[in-house]
C-alpha cells in the first residue's frame, strides 16, 4: 500500500450508478498522480478484476445490489490485504463503520458522500489510504466518539469536548498546525490536547501514526466492539 514516490497510485472505482462512476472517473483523470485502471457496476465483479486490475486503491460505495462494499472490502483484503479500501457513503450509521473496520483498519477511509467537497480531499485520502494510513469522515468520528453507549469504566471517558474534537481532526489525518487553525488555537494548545489524549488512553507517542489511529479507534476495543487488537 505504499508504491513508488513518482508511480501513479492505481485506483479502481465501484458503484451501481453509472453517473457517480462517471463524476468519480472524470475528476481522477485531472489527477496526474492517480491511474484509473477500472470502473465497475458492483461489488461480486470487483471482487473477481481486483488481481487482474491490480490496484493500490478501491473507492466502493456501500450500498449496492448483491454484494455490498463492506462485504465485497472483507473478501478483497482477505486475499489482497495490500489494497486500500475507500468507502463512500450516504448513510452514517456507526455501525457500518465498526463492521469496516473492525478486522483491520489500516489502509482503510470512510467518508460521506455529502460532505466530501472536493477533489483535493479525494485525492488526499486516496494517498494516505496507500500509504496504510486511517482516514474517517469528522461527522463519523464524532459519532464514533461520543460519550452515549460507551461503557463507563471505558478510558475514553476521561476525554474532554475539545480534546475530542482534536480527535476528530486526527482522524482527517489533519497536522497540527491545521488543527490550530481550524479550531483557532495555538498549536502548542493542539500538542497539549494530543499529549493528554495519548496520555488518558494510555497510549505511548512513540508509536508516531499508529498512535493517532489508535486514539480515534480506541473506543472499539474499550468498548469491547473490536475482535482484535489496534495497529501497533
Amino acid at each position: 500500500m505504499d508504491p513508488s514516490e513518482h508511480a501513479p497510485i492505481k485506483v479502481m472505482i465501484v458503484d451501481d450508478q453509472e453517473v457517480i462512476r462517471e463524476a468519480f472517473g472524470m475528476l481522477l483523470s485531472s489527477d496526474p498522480t492517480v491511474d484509473l485502471v477500472g470502473a465497475l457496476a458492483d461489488g461480486e465483479i470487483a471482487v473477481r478484476m481486483v488481481p487482474v486490475l491490480d490496484p493500490d486503491v478501491v473507492i466502493m460505495d456501500v450500498k449496492m445490489p448483491g454484494l455490498n462494499g463492506i462485504a465485497a472490502a472483507k473478501q478483497i483484503r482477505e486475499n489482497h490485504p495490500e489494497v486500500g479500501i475507500i468507502l463512500l457513503s450516504a448513510y452514517d450509521d456507526p455501525e457500518y463503520i465498526r463492521e469496516f473496520l473492525k478486522d483491520d483498519p489500516r489502509g482503510k477511509s470512510y467518508l460521506l458522500k455529502h460532505t466530501l467537497g472536493t477533489l483535493d480531499e479525494l485525492s488526499r485520502t486516496i494517498h494516505d489510504v496507500a500509504a496504510g494510513r486511517t482516514v474517517l469522515d469528522p461527522i463519523m468520528v464524532e459519532k464514533l466518539t461520543s460519550q452515549n453507549g460507551i461503557a463507563e469504566s471505558s478510558p475514553l471517558r476521561a476525554l474532554t469536548r475539545r480534546e475530542l474534537e482534536v480527535l476528530s481532526l486526527m482522524a482527517k489525518a489533519c497536522t497540527n498546525s491545521t488543527i490550530a487553525s481550524i479550531l483557532y488555537i495555538q498549536p502548542r494548545t493542539v500538542e497539549h490536547h494530543i499529549n493528554s489524549i495519548f496520555s488518558k488512553l494510555g497510549i505511548s507517542p512513540e508509536n508516531g501514526q499508529h498512535a493517532r489511529v489508535q486514539a480515534v479507534l480506541g473506543f472499539l476495543k474499550a468498548t469491547g466492539q473490536a475482535r482484535h487488537e489496534m495497529p501497533v
